[in-house]
């Protein structure tokens, strides 16, 4: 056979297969083109500035410094009934929103509960923040959030050291030289803050409040510590746990603050200490000392500064 005519034979059927491949990838390319340039939707952008802790009852309440590092926020669509969840961000923050139109923007308070970084919280005792905002395309909405605490919290007590006697009075450590007293030198707030000298020949202080506390965590749901402070020793602070006839449990000291240079606040999240505990009256406890390494203090003097004390539970 000819093999010179069986190849022109097959040359139709391999030209008619190329030409329908091309057609497809030609189609196919042109899909793609054409998708490449539908129009994308255009976002608003929405900016969150930095909550403001407003004061309400300064004689309940106390001091109105914060500590607000995050918001969690989401929208409400009353047209359509629905929520829309926007996240949790670091404030201040400005995010693209594709949804446009008018909404109730909701934000509430995140704190760094324990000030650990991967315990983010809305703090239970500040109200939500809620306005409402018309959000369009390639414009900017700049919301600037206020709160306050919640009319249902309860503040067992306030230290903010202005008045005579001081909160941890019952000294642990049994060294007289080391009890937390007044100052009126790097306050943070007001004419006084909590003032603890430590040296080599007293190096460690531990205090404990002289009142015993009894909540009733059923009813309680949540309890937090709060406190501003600064020092130069790391302190830990935890509860005791006190019998009716006065006896006394393990002390627990759950939460851990490093050095300090600067004025700092946290919160300590009492709730579960509260409700684990085996008997209903507790008293809180703080303790630090000048580190030692290598058999030596690492400081000749520290100090440890405090202030604006409270415990909120509802």
């Amino acid at each position: 056979m000819n093999f010179n005519l069986i190849f022109l034979m097959k040359e139709p059927r391999r030209m008619r297969f190329f030409i329908k491949n091309a057609v497809a990838i030609l189609a196919v390319a042109t899909l793609v083109i054409a998708c490449d340039r539908e129009v994308e939707p255009t976002p608003a952008y929405l900016t969150v500035e930095p909550f403001e802790l407003l004061s309400t009852n300064p004689g309940m309440h106390g001091s109105v410094s914060h500590k607000i590092t995050h918001a969690d926020m989401f929208m409400f669509d009353s047209t359509e009934n629905r929520s829309i969840q926007l996240g949790t961000f670091e404030l201040p923050t400005t995010i693209p929103v594709l949804n446009t139109g008018k909404f109730s923007l909701n934000v509430d308070a995140v704190i760094k509960a324990n000030g650990n970084s991967f315990y983010l919280q809305p703090y239970p005792f500040y109200k939500r923040f809620s306005t409402p905002i018309n959000l369009a395309p390639n414009t900017d909405e700049t919301v600037k959030p206020t709160t306050e605490y919640r009319d249902e919290a309860v503040f067992e007590f306030v230290e903010d050291f202005e008045e005579n006697g001081v909160l941890f009075s019952v000294d642990r450590d049994n060294d007289d030289l080391t009890a937390l007293s007044h100052t009126n030198q790097d306050v943070f707030e007001g004419q006084y803050s909590g003032l603890v000298t430590l040296d080599t020949a007293h190096p460690v202080i531990v205090a404990q409040t002289a009142d015993l506390y009894s909540i009733e965590f059923s009813t309680a749901g949540k309890v937090y510590l709060e406190l501003n402070y600064k020092t130069d020793v790391p302190l830990e602070f935890g509860v005791v746990a006190v019998e009716d006839n006065g006896s006394e449990g393990d002390i627990n000291f759950e939460f851990v603050v490093l050095a300090k240079p600067e004025w700092n606040k946290i919160y300590f999240d009492l709730t579960e200490l509260v409700s684990t505990a085996t008997t209903s009256r507790f008293a809180l406890i703080f303790r630090g000392g000048i580190p030692i390494e290598a058999g030596k203090y690492t400081l000749n003097t520290a100090e440890i500064l405090m202030d604006n004390v409270k415990m909120v539970h509802f």
